[in-house]
């Protein structure tokens, strides 16, 4: 039997995960059953694209529709609720990376998925990106040696803040919505957990702008091993930028450096119709033909989609548990540790000193 999939989100990146769902729907993999969202033009849109149907209330969709898995593609600050809601119906999460804006809210999400036995995955898509299982490999293998030192930088255009997400920009910041992404990325890499930072912020643009939220954040962790890597987070750059994001990650050890562009992965393009010239990462997203179910989204950013709905398969087939899977995707303890992270950089961004990390 197929698993039985829903969405509570339809809004920017929202649409893309039910895009990506509606095309394991149409292969047969799933039964795409349902979308919540607070919108009714959001909702209108995913009934017109896709005939699924649309609930205002998350909660009444879970009752009606008994899933057995939901993705959560809501605001960052609004996942703890309905990951707590959905656990208790026993539903299987996918949680869109924050897990949560808080320590305490994530860790509420982890209690109510153990507690009723699903299955809790956090969308750290950036571990799904060949160039970083690359480095992971590199870095496991030894061949860098020990890890002394590394850089960080992600980077989005001012549309993200100023006109995608206006509406909760202020209760986030590019270290809660883009420097989640390389905190947890560089725990997983190094295998080791970070300690203390010390970060610095600016608000100037943004605040000038009517939004209360910092421009750019700075912020050099250390972990238990000895390691150093800086992070640069802002999401001001000008609109001509090339392309939405700009990504960067080095690490340097003993006996050896490893560094990837994560953005300009040698595609550039420029079209009369367009009004500057773009850079495209295409291992992030593109499309694949398939022969009965037509264009088919594809790239890392969808792949750890899909191995969410392959971990659900296996479980309700019976072929796997919940607890022997924990090894094989970015869990709850993983994402609350990413978290914590986070809070000590504003945290110390705040006090101008160095903080110490919870070890959750």
């Amino acid at each position: 039997m197929k698993p039985r999939i829903v969405v509570v989100g339809a809004g920017i990146y929202g649409a893309k995960v039910i895009e990506a769902f509606y095309a394991k729907h149409r292969l047969g993999e799933i039964d795409l059953a349902a979308v919540a969202d607070l919108s009714p033009d959001a909702l209108s849109r995913v009934e017109k694209a896709y005939g699924i149907k649309g609930y205002a209330d998350y909660r009444e969709m879970f009752t009606r529709e008994r899933p057995d898995a939901a993705a959560v593609v809501t605001p960052d600050h609004l996942h703890k609720e309905i990951a707590v809601a959905a656990a208790g119906m026993g539903v299987h999460l996918l949680v869109q990376k924050p897990l949560a804006t808080s320590s305490e809210d994530a860790k509420a999400i982890i209690e109510a998925a153990r507690a009723n036995g699903v299955l809790l995955f956090v969308d750290f898509h950036k571990r799904f990106d060949p160039a970083h299982i690359h480095l992971k490999q590199a870095v496991a293998a030894g061949r860098l040696g020990e890890i002394e030192y590394g850089y960080v930088c992600m980077e989005d255009q001012i549309a993200v803040p100023l006109e995608w997400f206006r509406g909760w920009a202020h209760r986030s910041s590019p270290a809660w919505f883009l420097g989640v992404h390389f905190y947890d990325l560089v725990n997983w890499l190094l295998d080791d957990a970070p300690v203390r930072v010390y970060a610095s912020g600016v608000k100037k643009k943004l605040a000038s702008m009517g939004i209360d939220t910092y421009d750019s954040m700075q912020a050099k962790v250390e972990y238990s091993r000895g390691a150093s890597v800086a992070f640069d987070t802002s999401w001001i750059l000008p609109q001509s930028f090339g392309s939405i994001v700009n990504q960067h990650i080095r690490l340097v050890g003993t006996e050896g450096i490893q560094e990837t562009d994560s953005q300009d992965r040698g595609l550039s393009l420029a079209y009369a119709r367009d009004a500057r010239s773009l850079v495209v990462n295409p291992f992030s997203a593109y499309t694949q033909t398939d022969p009965v179910a037509g264009e088919i989204p594809a790239g890392y950013t969808v792949e750890s989609l899909y191995y969410f709905l392959r971990l659900v398969a296996l479980i309700k087939s019976g072929e796997a548990s919940v607890g022997s899977l924990a090894p094989f995707h970015p869990t709850g303890e993983q994402a609350l540790l990413a978290t914590a992270t986070c809070e000590a950089i504003h945290r110390s961004a705040l006090s101008g000193d160095i903080e110490y990390i919870d070890g959750c």
